[in-house]
């Protein structure tokens, strides 16, 4: 792996939203020395394994695979804490985050050394049976998801979850909007109260990992916030959104200083794979998207307990119809028209 050209499509789109700002540079003069940090910062792979010349400009529709991780000692011991689907339209001038929750029950075409394959298991396990190797891990996962949905991917990238709080460090704090009381599991029995506040880095990574809060044991949850991974996918969306709109507040879109000075902070806390395309081409193409106006989206589904384990399953019925559906969207670009059908399946942040 060697350092190259690479925008900030890492961290799970809050990084996406840094290039954004860079481009927004481009009139007083500064873009191209940014561009020249980010390339110097972020180090790439081939995590899904073509290694083919991209041709021709740069256009939509675009998928990506965007991979949070908790990871060990490096990229190679790393684990999927969460996986998303960054969808760019065809005019790259919007975009959604799918969230896939790690337990959801698929079909692993390649179970490595975990099962016999093809195996049914959390789609988490496609990522682990890549074994120690990141793109091998990445690759199985990317499969798994495209024999599943039938979305193919144009780029992909894994993100430790210590850069969310060296990106909080550097905007010194971020707003989360709790939705109800809870008492976290990190930082092991810190008790946040229902509201909006600001929150420095150890905490509002404690918020955005926390998951054993979200469901009707906990007095004050609420069904749309979801039980388990799915709320704290929710919460992991809203915060993406909410450092975002921090950094647009603080000025990161017109200061160039504050601008190197976030890439230099938190470029080695991701891996990107964009096809062999720079930075300068991803920048300049993706620059009509507003970075605070995403769209969040849920692939229904619901918890399920088979045979003592508990996963997340996709129900025959309404639940199947629209995941489908969502699916086809994806591939066809039509995801505007889907979240107007299914407002259910689509978080509402602040």
């Amino acid at each position: 792996m060697t350092p190259a050209r690479s925008p900030w499509w890492a961290k799970g789109f809050v990084g996406f939203g840094a290039v954004l700002m860079v481009v927004s540079l481009a009139t007083v003069g500064y873009a191209q020395v940014l561009l020249n940090q980010v390339n110097d910062a972020i180090t790439t792979d081939d995590l899904l394994g073509d290694d083919s010349e991209p041709g021709g400009d740069l256009t939509g529709p675009l998928n990506f695979l965007v991979i949070g991780s908790d990871m060990r000692d490096d990229w190679d011991s790393a684990h999927s804490d969460s996986i998303m689907i960054v969808h760019v339209n065809e005019t790259l001038t919007s975009a959604n985050i799918i969230s896939v929750p790690r337990d959801l029950y698929v079909t692993i075409p390649d179970c490595g050394d975990l099962y016999t394959s093809p195996c049914q298991s959390k789609v988490n396990d496609a990522f682990a049976a890549g074994g120690k190797d990141a793109a091998a891990s990445v690759q199985n996962l990317a499969q798994t998801l495209t024999s599943h949905t039938g979305i193919t991917f144009d780029g992909a990238a894994m993100i430790n979850f210590d850069g969310f709080a060296d990106m909080v460090e550097t905007l010194g704090s971020v707003e989360l909007c709790v939705p109800f009381d809870m008492t976290l599991a990190h930082p092991k029995g810190t008790f946040v109260e229902k509201g909006c506040k600001d929150y420095d880095a150890r905490l509002a990574l404690g918020i955005v990992r926390e998951r054993y809060s979200y469901g009707p044991e906990t007095p004050g949850w609420t069904p749309e916030w979801g039980i388990g991974d799915f709320g704290r996918q929710h919460m992991q969306q809203h915060f993406i959104k909410q450092l975002l709109k921090r950094a647009k507040d603080l000025g990161y879109m017109t200061d160039p200083t504050k601008v190197g000075t976030l890439i230099e902070g938190i470029g080695d806390q991701m891996l990107l794979d964009l096809g062999g395309r720079s930075v300068i081409d991803f920048a300049f193409a993706l620059r009509g998207i507003d970075p605070t106006a995403l769209t969040t989206i849920r692939i229904p589904s619901e918890p399920m307990d088979i045979n003592g384990t508990s996963y997340v399953v996709t129900q025959p019925g309404p639940q199947e119809i629209a995941a489908e559906a969502l699916y086809a969207a994806v591939r066809t670009d039509d995801l505007s028209a889907w979240v107007g059908k299914n407002p259910d399946w689509v978080n509402n942040d602040k």
